[in-house]
Order: structure tokens, then C-alpha cells, then sequence
């Protein structure tokens, strides 16, 4: 059964749009929180946001100058936070509201972004709810299936359902996995054994056809 198997964590999530460049701020960057160790006692088995959170922004302008206009910047925050529990008390808009904090706080006191609050003038925030509701997400988990023992490998859900042959499963919770890379490799391995299965021709020589027909 779905509900029987074991989840990754979920995320809050904010996007930004702000009227001012924040340079200082790079592409890609970390923010650990204290109690490194006991911050994923409280992701993980009490399906809350830490104490001290970690987190990580994205700042897209960085390399790509399109992804906002001069003198404005674009940023992306990722929060680690429990998935939905309904055993759990939680109270999704004080955990947003305290993750918020946080990242301000720190962005102020460790990057010098002293104002951007004040800067902000576009945001979308998603949460658990948010990845369960809009995107079907099993308790809001966003990123599939977790990898103990008896989830992967063999054990792992199979990309073809065991009654139905013509059934086919790609993404982060059938095989290989979790993350980006490895749920486009989940949806490579299900076309090769889709076209395999019909006898039709291969991947390969699909996109060698498509090559050959854009020249």
C-alpha cells in the first residue's frame, strides 16, 4: 500500500522577485543550521520545521542575466521541513511565517542584505500542502519514495505495473530514484523498455532519425 511506505522529506519554498540586485549573493548557496544532527530527528520523525532550520537560495542572475532585469534580481529559497503527518502537530503558516524569518535574518546578518524585504515585490510560496494538493505528492513528500533498504534496488516500485503490461511508471519514485538527474534517467529507461516491449526502434536511433531529419 502507498500509505505503508517509507517518504523523503517535504520543503517550503519561496520565490522572489526583487527590485534590487543583490550581488553579494551567489549562485548557489548553503545555510546550515545548528544541531546539525538533531535538525534531522525533527525533518524526519517529527515531521516539523528545526529549530534552526538550513536552507538554500538560488540566485539564477548570476549566469543567466535573463532571468531578471537590470538591477533586479530573482531568487529561489528551499527549506527542508517534515512532510505532512497527521499525527504531527503542525501548523503550516507559523512554520512558514518562522522559516521566512530565518532566511531574512540570515541573508541580512551573513550576506548584508540588510533591506530585502523591503525589496520583494513578487512571491509564491509552496509547503507540503501545496505539493499534495497541486501536485498529487503523497503526504506532501517532495521527492518521492526515500531510499532505505526495502526501497531500493529490486525493492524498489518496478517501472511497469506487475497486473497491467501496458502500465508504465517514470519519476522519483520507481526506479533508479530520487533528484533531477535521476528521475530524466527513470524516464529513459521506461521509453527504452516501452520501445523494446512494442518491438518498435530504440532510443538511439530515434534521436539519430530526429538529427538526421533537422539537418
Amino acid at each position: 500500500l502507498i500509505e505503508d511506505k517509507l517518504y523523503t522529506c517535504s520543503t517550503i519554498m519561496f520565490y522572489w522577485g526583487v527590485d534590487k540586485e543583490y550581488s553579494q549573493i551567489a549562485h548557489h548557496n548553503v545555510f546550515l543550521g545548528g544541531e546539525y544532527k538533531a535538525s534531522f530527528k525533527q525533518i524526519f520523525n517529527e515531521h516539523t520545521l528545526p529549530e534552526i532550520p538550513s536552507f538554500y537560495v538560488h540566485a539564477p542572475k548570476r549566469t543567466d542575466p535573463a532571468a531578471a532585469p537590470d538591477e533586479q534580481d530573482t531568487l529561489y529559497v528551499l527549506v527542508p521541513v517534515g512532510h505532512l503527518d497527521a499525527r504531527s502537530h503542525q501548523d503550516w503558516d507559523v512554520m512558514v511565517a518562522r522559516a521566512r524569518q530565518t532566511v531574512l535574518t540570515r541573508l541580512a546578518k551573513e550576506m548584508g542584505a540588510t533591506d530585502l524585504e523591503s525589496h520583494i515585490k513578487f512571491e509564491i510560496v509552496y509547503q507540503p500542502k501545496t505539493w499534495k494538493e497541486r501536485f498529487n505528492l503523497v503526504n506532501g513528500s517532495a521527492f518521492g519514495l526515500s531510499h532505505n533498504f526495502w526501497q531500493v534496488g529490486y525493492l524498489r516500485p518496478h517501472n511497469r505495473h506487475k497486473k497491467y503490461k501496458n502500465l508504465y511508471f517514470a519519476g522519483a519514485s520507481t526506479h533508479p530514484g530520487t533528484g533531477l538527474p535521476i528521475v530524466l534517467l527513470s524516464a529513459r529507461l521506461t521509453t527504452e523498455r516501452i520501445l523494446k516491449e512494442m518491438g518498435t526502434i530504440s532510443v538511439q536511433n530515434m534521436a539519430r532519425a530526429a538529427l538526421a531529419a533537422a539537418k
